[in-house]
């Protein structure tokens, strides 16, 4: 079983990749462009090795998720080889904050708006995602001319408030979920994500409508417990199963 790079890359984790004509996959990232084509071309860089999170065991945790019941048995059969990302805790936020009520490709068009206008050229034609200082020169009004919508005051809150997010790893999960949650416009499954996507918290399980669905259908009766100790695997699992 390969790993499922595109799914891992555009599946709703991120939205700083962009697949390319040639199969291959770009993002602008830590002041640079890295271009890879699977997962093995990560192994040699060490932001990209934190990133990918390949010091963690997937193959065991997979195992042990495929054998918990039929339903993650299927879904990890057909999904293939997922892994969590670690991604930048400013980035992953207001990544976030744009998903509310939103679908992967607008979120992504509207990520791109933000780097191509409040971030810097890395390199020609590639713009880096802004900094909240970078990003504090842009007003309520100029966010909304962008597609924002109710998510431009949102996205000045977390300027505003962004020290906090350097307070996070010092907290137990339950404490870094309410203290997110003071940034205007996150509520818990939004903090659950950046938990995930950001902190390695691996026990975060966020419920969209996708899982909402889910967790009727497959497991009424039961919450994120049952999933111990792989919650965030087996909820990307089963999100990646239900939309596909």
């Amino acid at each position: 079983m390969d790993e499922n790079i595109r799914e891992i890359l555009l599946g709703g984790q991120s939205f700083s990749w962009k697949e390319e004509a040639d199969g291959s996959f770009t993002a602008v990232l830590n002041e640079r462009v890295y271009r890879i084509r699977d997962i093995h071309d990560a192994e040699s860089d060490e932001y990209l090795r934190s990133y990918f999170d390949l010091d963690y065991d997937y193959d065991k945790a997979r195992d042990e998720i495929r054998a918990k019941d039929q339903i993650l048995r299927e879904a990890v059969d057909k999904v293939g080889k997922l892994r969590i990302l670690k991604q930048d805790h400013w980035i992953t936020t207001i990544s976030f904050i744009l998903s509310q009520n939103n679908n992967i490709k607008r979120i992504t068009g509207l990520y791109r708006k933000l780097c191509e206008n409040y971030g810097h050229e890395v390199e020609k034609g590639y713009f880096s995602f802004p900094t909240p200082e970078e990003l504090s020169r842009a007003t309520e009004e100029d966010l909304r001319a962008l597609g924002v919508g109710f998510r431009a005051p949102f996205i000045m809150d977390a300027v505003r408030n962004h020290h906090i997010l350097d307070e996070i790893d010092s907290l137990d999960f339950d404490d870094a979920l309410s203290r997110l949650e003071t940034i205007k416009g996150i509520g818990p499954k939004v903090a659950s994500c950046i938990l995930i996507f950001s902190y390695a918290r691996r026990e975060g399980f966020p419920m969209d409508t996708w899982m909402k669905q889910c967790m009727a259908k497959y497991y009424s009766g039961k919450d994120k417990s049952y999933f111990h100790p792989y919650e965030a695997l087996s909820q990307q699992y089963l999100f990646s199963f239900m939309r596909s």
